[in-house]
């Protein structure tokens, strides 16, 4: 496995594995027993971090998440939260263009992440979205808090633009705050565009967010690192032939990459799914690689990723 690092408040490590188990499928496309059997093997082959979100999948009774809940559940009958590291989210948008971001709704969803997780801290706490329209300070302050109190090791955020993390680091500095180590974005071999998504309010890598990652040096989670399986699920046909919920990446710089992903594969003898997330892996901006899973080989087939490294000419190859 690969790891990288980030760190906590206390300038403490946290050793996290950069292929990251997804959780948005536990508890509901996933049974109980067939979740645990999942993270059962990903620690097995040497996993060790966990992404879920109180808004995964569908709130439960009492504003419970079927993810959280079913990981909390593996955690308890495992004994291993010391072993493991926890990420999960809060703030999403109650509906479109309604926020979340108020102290009253990150605090009061990481107390029902808490309770539902079965846990008294994650490792690592991240806000869904964000809104230009709240004060940085006033969402930096609410996040100290939850590291001040112990709650979260870490923090960082999802959807954010580079200016508005470079923006919420600078005040934590000025202030003495705790500071974002960390941001989600969408990102993949493949280009997307919050348009074609029908949601404005996602961020998806482009080249000005990629150069200005590079020069923060902060690590990404890419989320959506397969594109929701683009390229592993075109056949021999092309990839016209994608299911039509795929269709949304078919602009012709997609069309190139997959070309050249196909031309990689033949030639170092990769599997696409291990190239895919290799280039999120390897590459010179500092990626781990969120992947969802259903079942055991497409489990095996992302964890054999870890096990290959592809040179910076051949991630150049790809684009």
């Amino acid at each position: 496995m690969k790891y990288f690092e980030i760190s906590d408040a206390d300038n403490k490590s946290i050793r996290m594995s950069r292929i990251i188990l997804g959780g948005v499928q536990f508890g509901t496309t996933l049974t109980r027993e067939q979740s645990f059997e999942l993270m059962d093997k990903y620690i097995e082959r040497g996993g060790n971090t966990f992404d879920t979100a109180r808004v995964y999948c569908d709130w439960l009774e009492n504003g419970h998440s079927a993810s959280e809940r079913t990981i909390g559940e593996w955690i308890k009958s495992r004994n291993n939260r010391k072993e493991i590291i926890l990420a999960t989210k809060g703030g999403h948008p109650a509906a479109a263009g309604v926020s979340r971001l108020s102290k009253e709704d990150i605090l009061g969803d990481m107390d029902k992440s808490l309770e539902t997780l079965q846990t008294d801290y994650v490792d690592l706490y991240l806000l869904h979205r964000d809104d230009v329209n709240i004060p940085v300070n006033e969402i930096m302050d609410t996040l100290h808090i939850l590291v001040q109190q112990g709650r979260a090791r870490a923090v960082g955020v999802s959807n954010w633009t580079c200016e508005r993390i470079k923006e919420a680091n600078a005040y934590a500095m000025e202030n003495n705050k705790t500071k974002l180590v960390i941001s989600q974005i969408q990102w993949s071999l493949a280009e997307c565009f919050p348009q074609n998504f029908n949601d404005l309010t996602l961020v998806c890598m482009n080249p000005k967010e990629y150069r200005q990652y590079v020069e923060l040096g902060m690590p990404v989670m890419a989320y959506s690192s397969q594109a929701n399986g683009l390229y592993s699920k075109a056949n021999e046909r092309g990839l016209e032939y994608v299911p039509s919920k795929l269709q949304k990446f078919l602009t012709l710089e997609n069309i190139n990459r997959y070309n050249n992903l196909l031309k990689l594969c033949r030639k170092k003898g990769y599997s696409r799914t291990a190239v895919a997330l290799n280039y999120i892996m390897d590459n010179r901006l500092n990626g781990s690689a969120i992947i969802g899973c259903t079942n055991l080989d497409q489990l095996n087939d992302c964890m054999m990723a870890a096990e290959i490294t592809l040179t910076e000419e051949e991630i150049e190859m790809l684009v």
